[in-house]
């Protein structure tokens, strides 16, 4: 990580979180614990229902049967408790990367936690098989499950493409022929900080859902004048910031925490634009871009591989084992998902 994450309150950063956050381990490792009774539209980042059912009811809104079994099923698991949940490792970002250290301290914050909290689900978002087999084993241990989350999408770029998808190429000539300004920033001024959260908030919130993480000001602020993350703007002749994205690099793997743009400037394609300065960037500093998950057709056509993701869970201490039963069966139910029956389903 570039540097250490600062402690804040939590909702200082992400005003509907309706989680507390602390710090674990000798590599500061965050744990959030969810807030009970949970927040209106508390973000999918801390709480499994909205993560899992009131996101899912959104997209599902065109189709209101759908979307009323959807919240159903949402209020069941969380009569069962499961909104009540400690998630190791989990920075307020959709995609959490952890160093080869942390990822050995994960198991030994889970047992501390499981102490601690012995009435919270524990959980750890963000598990790959392909990258994270040895902690998979070592939670196997503890007894967490395994439960299917989302398709992510990885680009590998250190090294040289053998081909580039057609649908980059002329992602890429369109950013070379509208001759745009794009800058790194490594600090923000106020009016930058302003200016890439209203980018933000019109992409996120007002155009997708307010499950999304509601990030503040003070958000931006920190995470990029504390080095924690850089900062991708574009800009034209009209304006100095068109499009931008957060740029978060743990080793050689980069993500892309936010993103936004403003297609009223008259900015040609505005998300392939963004993109083709992105995969730019990754390829300069000949890494792997984690591009996370939505937009999976758009993501395909351009070459990135698409991956299950998984949440992992352990159920809390009870009488008689319902929540353990519970868990086991959502886990054996879902065991034979892959990465393809969610992209026919339109991940």
């Amino acid at each position: 990580m570039n540097a250490a994450w600062p402690i804040v309150h939590l909702n200082d950063w992400v005003s509907n979180a309706s989680a507390k956050i602390g710090w674990y381990g000798t590599t500061s490792l965050p744990v959030s614990v969810a807030v009970v009774p949970r927040h209106k539209n508390a973000s999918y980042i801390f709480s499994p229902r909205s993560a899992w059912f009131d996101y899912l009811a959104h997209e599902c809104r065109s189709k209101p049967l759908s979307a009323l079994a959807i919240q159903f099923l949402g209020k069941l698991v969380s009569f069962l408790g499961v909104d009540k949940i400690a998630f190791i490792g989990n920075y307020p970002i959709s995609t959490s990367i952890w160093t080869e250290s942390q990822m050995e301290e994960i198991p030994s914050i889970a047992t501390t936690i499981m102490t601690s909290q012995p009435k919270h689900f524990i959980g750890i978002r963000n598990i790959l098989p392909h990258r994270h087999a040895k902690l998979i084993e070592q939670l196997a241990h503890l007894d967490f499950k395994a439960i299917p989350s989302r398709v992510i999408y990885e680009f590998d770029l250190r090294s040289k493409l053998a081909q580039t998808p057609s649908h980059l190429k002329r992602d890429l000539s369109l950013l070379k022929k509208l001759n745009l300004t794009i800058k790194i920033a490594t600090a923000l001024t106020p009016q930058e900080i302003i200016r890439i959260h209203q980018l933000y908030q019109q992409i996120y919130l007002e155009k997708h859902s307010l499950l999304n993480p509601q990030y503040t000001l003070q958000f931006f602020d920190q995470v990029v004048n504390q080095r924690i993350m850089t900062c991708l703007m574009i800009g034209n002749s009209n304006n100095p910031i068109v499009s931008f994205a957060l740029i978060y690099t743990s080793g050689e793997i980069i993500s892309i925490p936010a993103l936004g743009y403003d297609s009223k400037y008259g900015l040609e394609g505005s998300y392939r634009v963004l993109f083709a300065a992105i995969h730019t960037h990754a390829k300069n500093a000949q890494a792997l871009l984690n591009y996370s998950s939505g937009a999976g057709d758009f993501k395909r056509k351009r070459g990135g591989i698409p991956y299950l993701e998984y949440t992992y869970l352990k159920y809390p201490k009870e009488k008689y084992g319902l929540k353990r039963r519970l868990i086991h069966f959502v886990a054996k139910l879902t065991s034979q998902i892959d990465a393809q029956d969610l992209i026919k389903r339109g991940a």
